[in-house]
């Protein structure tokens, strides 16, 4: 078993080029003894490549139905980054009867080791979808715009985000923040509400968080074996390696959202047979060539 590692400590390993005891194996980030101190995500985003730790554990459940608002949130932040960076999340979760409904808009995110349901018991986390599914939902950054790909069936969706105002929004929400935050004013809370209702962000109370995951690179997994990457112990369910690389084919627009929607939801059939492109939509987005760029001709991509 590794050993244990708090905030502070990776700070300061941090701080000194991830430089640590010599010999061992790599710690476990150990967080959440004290919900008040955990990290934002995107300092944890900082640290984690600069710093080789064995996992992420959060010290104990993650009880959603008595915690603040601003510590689901930051929670459902973090679970989030460790799956973006690669690193394998150790965490559980506790609900209250009335919050199941959660269970749909989270598990694109890494599963839990157990779920409880208050008064119900504990169900299995089989299902939860990330156990047998890799990339539910996540986006890339480009340059003046987001590519967002949504593979939940319930929604199952490709968009470019290149909105300023949607971007600004989807940006603050990834470390968790308080509504009154990014909907300061009429415009900000119009942006707001279209991430929440389209399933982008989840509002807790009064806080909100992004919910996609961050794809910087694409997992060994997926990259060489064409198949779903999954930490230790879970169960894999092999792929065919197109699913990395999706194309959009010519067809009929697939209106999902009021026409005030700023964002471009082609909604059109995905083509496997067509090498793949770098645009998730019919048009080239912003600060790209025009054209069919091939993926790896698109390194503004991050």
């Amino acid at each position: 078993m590794s050993a244990l590692m708090d905030i502070d400590e990776l700070r300061t390993r941090g701080a000194n080029d991830g430089r640590g005891p010599a010999g061992g194996r790599p710690a476990t980030l150990t967080l959440g003894s004290d919900w008040a101190e955990l990290p934002v995500a995107t300092e944890l985003a900082a640290l984690l490549p600069r710093v080789p730790v064995a996992g992420v554990r959060l010290a104990e459940p993650a009880d959603f139905s008595v915690l603040p608002s601003q510590v689901i949130v930051r929670i459902i932040a973090l679970i989030r980054e460790c799956s973006s960076i690669g690193t394998r999340g150790t965490w559980s979760l506790i609900l209250g009867d009335e919050q199941l409904a959660l269970v749909s808009r989270l598990d694109h995110l890494p599963a839990p080791d157990s779920i409880t349901v208050l008064e119900k018991g504990t169900p299995s986390v089989g299902e939860w979808r990330s156990s047998s599914n890799f990339g539910l939902l996540y986006f890339r950054k480009g340059p003046k715009f987001l590519s967002v790909v949504d593979q939940r069936p319930e929604s199952s969706r490709e968009i470019i985000v290149d909105d300023p105002v949607l971007m600004d929004v989807f940006l603050q929400c990834l470390d968790g923040c308080a509504w009154a935050e990014v909907t300061r004013n009429s415009r900000y809370a119009a942006a707001a509400r279209d991430l929440v209702s389209n399933g982008l962000a989840m509002r807790v109370g009064d806080h909100c968080v992004t919910l996609p995951v961050h794809m910087r690179s694409w997992p060994l997994g997926v990259a060489l074996l064409g198949g779903p990457w999954l930490p230790p112990g879970r169960n894999r369910t092999v792929r065919s390696s197109s699913r990395a690389a999706p194309v959009i084919s010519p067809g009929p627009t697939r209106s999902t959202s009021p026409s005030s929607w700023p964002m471009r939801l082609p909604g059109r059939r995905r083509d496997r047979t067509t090498p793949p492109s770098c645009p998730l939509t019919n048009r080239t987005p912003p600060g790209l060539p025009s054209g069919r760029a091939t993926r790896s001709a698109c390194p503004a991509l991050s």
